[in-house]
């Protein structure tokens, strides 16, 4: 069952698949509606007992046949079945496995097999059906031929028993004379899906790891009650939305994922040592490497996987490869935003700010780029353009709120705030916008404004017609105050006011220290400058114990560090200690930022 519904979804991946029904005491592969083969062959006793007629290996395409209907995109299910029923009796009874392993080249024939599989059906992947625990043939399917082996238990004693020794002997192939390395997949399978007050899962779950020797989570594929099962149906085609077919998938990824070769495989691979190197599990660093080696050879052109493992390496420190890797990305017609962006981060950091601007500049002409990755490649552009960037393709293929965040971020200086107040201006025009989120954003828009020293038009923009200060929340009232100051050189006490009125009645348990900072001014434009100073000193504490963290200050209307943050305190401390020729910065340097003849392009 799990065997051909990991067939199934690995067809329907466009993956071209081999199922080998080897489990030759109770075959049975080819009784599932998707295995029928379309035409009758016989199979794999018939073909080592023409071998032991004959000498000779006989030729494997007379034994495989391709199924009907499954596979899309190039793929494919083809099937090796166990034997002719007519004649299977008689011919299983007549092998002796010893005796063609010691005396007539077994291990030989099934790896000439192995290369006709090759051949004639050329598959990303050979499904092999073996019997349980051990038989006879237990070692080809479990030793000689696999790459990896899937091992289906129901978690009991009788079991672990019987595994212990499986296990054992499959490892010990990693020795002479081979030396050969086989993965191991531990499913347990047929698992109640109960509570389990008592833990008793975990226990038996704990015993497998240590005496199998193994530390992943072994995969579920829990009891599925359905009278489906009778009729043998497929999950993996005919009930996709089960959970049994999405465990079927769990266990084709986590096979798939192991095989270089395959692209989808070989991503996930690439995901998920790239999110946490203990998810490497029961492998080794050595192996780790190996194999992103092997990917980085099978995938050579393939731009997508060369970026991801790009990626992986500038995680794990290696800055020079990774930069390679991206490189060939995008030669290899990797052209989306994030390679372009990866690549501007790499010019610059390499002295090349012209070619980073470029690459900026393209991430900008693309439609799928988030949020963040515009903030980061406006970044990267040395003297950009604020209508240029408001109308980029990136930009004015956002949703508004997408624009509100990307507008939001741009509050780190002056420059900055020039790029977002064309951004946001669009946005408060927009018909289809709730009144709380224009409301938002005319607030974010009054904020900008003050960056760049534009105070006239944080007044009109905050107090139109009809608006009294009465009806200002506590955030409009206190920038509209900064405003008329910024605006007419001297300070209205009533906005201060009403920033007070509000203060008191909200209970704030720990105070941002930008918040904070405005209490400090408020304090002192109404009189009070011994409350002023109380706030000055909480605010700067506040934001000392932010460590790095930025912290927005209304002395510049700007986000900044911890040492820009702690300067403009002082500033604020000498304003309150009575130095009235202290001005806040966004009064002169934000205003030449604002009147910067490349800047009047809006």
């Amino acid at each position: 069952m799990a065997l051909v519904n990991v067939a199934v979804e690995l067809a329907k991946r466009g993956r071209r698949v081999l199922a080998v029904d080897f489990d030759l005491e109770a075959p049975g592969l080819d009784t599932f509606d998707v295995m029928q083969p379309r035409e009758q062959v016989p199979g794999i006793i018939d073909f080592v007992s023409q071998y032991l007629v004959s000498g000779r290996a006989p030729e494997a395409s007379q034994f495989i046949s391709e199924t009907s209907h499954i596979g899309e995109q190039g793929g494919g299910l083809w099937i090796m079945p166990s034997g002719r029923p007519d004649t299977y009796s008689s011919n299983f009874n007549q092998i002796d496995w010893g005796v063609l392993y010691d005396e007539r080249d077994g291990y030989l024939l099934f790896e000439d097999l192995k290369e006709q599989w090759n051949r004639v059906v050329k598959p990303d992947y050979v499904l092999i059906d073996s019997r349980t625990g051990h038989t006879d043939t237990g070692g080809i399917c479990s030793r000689q031929l696999p790459d990896a082996v899937v091992i289906l238990f129901f978690p009991n004693e009788q079991n672990l028993r019987g595994l212990t020794r499986v296990v054992s002997d499959i490892r010990a192939e990693t020795v002479e004379p081979r030396k050969k390395t086989i993965e191991l997949h531990f499913v347990m399978s047929n698992v109640p899906d109960l509570d389990d007050e008592d833990r008793i899962l975990d226990h038996k779950i704990k015993a497998f790891q240590e005496q199998l020797g193994f530390r992943r989570e072994p995969m579920i594929v829990h009891r599925y009650d359905s009278l489906s099962l009778l009729n043998q149906v497929v999950f993996a085609k005919d009930r996709p939305r089960s959970r049994l077919a999405e465990e079927y998938r769990d266990l084709a990824r986590a096979i798939s994922e192991r095989n270089w070769a395959d692209r989808d495989g070989a991503l996930d691979y690439i995901r998920r040592m790239g999110r946490d190197w203990r998810g490497m599990e029961d492998e080794t660093i050595q192996a780790r490497d190996s194999m992103l080696l092997e990917i980085e050879r099978a995938h050579s052109k393939d731009g997508e996987v060369l970026f991801r493992l790009g990626e992986l390496r500038a995680d794990d420190g290696q800055a020079e490869w990774a930069a390679s890797l991206t490189y060939q990305a995008i030669d290899a017609g990797y052209d989306g935003p994030d390679g372009y962006l990866a690549r501007s981060r790499i010019r610059a950091r390499n002295g090349d700010p012209a070619g980073a601007e470029e690459d900026a500049l393209r991430v900008l002409e693309s439609r799928e780029v988030s949020p963040p990755m515009a903030r980061a490649a406006i970044s990267r552009i040395r003297s950009p353009v604020p209508q240029q960037i408001a109308e980029s393709v990136a930009v004015v293929s956002m949703d508004a709120d997408e624009q509100m965040w990307l507008a939001g971020m741009l509050n780190h200086s002056p420059d900055e705030a020039l790029l977002a107040i064309p951004i946001l201006q669009h946005i408060v025009r927009l018909d289809d916008f709730s009144a709380t989120n224009r409301q938002s954003a005319e607030a974010e828009l009054a904020l900008a404004y003050m960056a760049v020293g534009r105070c006239s038009d944080t007044v009109q923009l905050l107090r139109p017609e009809g608006r009294s200060i009465g009806d200002m929340g506590i955030e409009d009232a206190f920038n509209y105050g900064m405003a008329v100051w910024g605006d007419t050189g001297t300070i209205e006490t009533q906005p201060f006011e009403r920033v007070l009125q509000l203060h008191s009645s909200i209970k704030r348990r720990e105070a941002e220290p930008n918040y904070l900072q405005c209490m400090a001014i408020a304090y002192w434009a109404t009189g009070d400058n011994a409350a002023a100073a109380r706030y000055a000193d909480e605010a700067e504490h506040a934001v000392e114990t932010r460590r790095s963290a930025p912290a927005f200050s209304c002395w510049r209307y700007c986000r900044v560090n911890t040492g820009t943050f702690v300067a403009d305190m002082n500033e604020i401390r000498a304003l309150i200690n009575g130095d009235t020729s202290r001005t806040p910065f966004f009064m002169t340097e934000g205003t030449a930022a604002s009147t910067d003849p490349q800047n009047l392009l809006f």
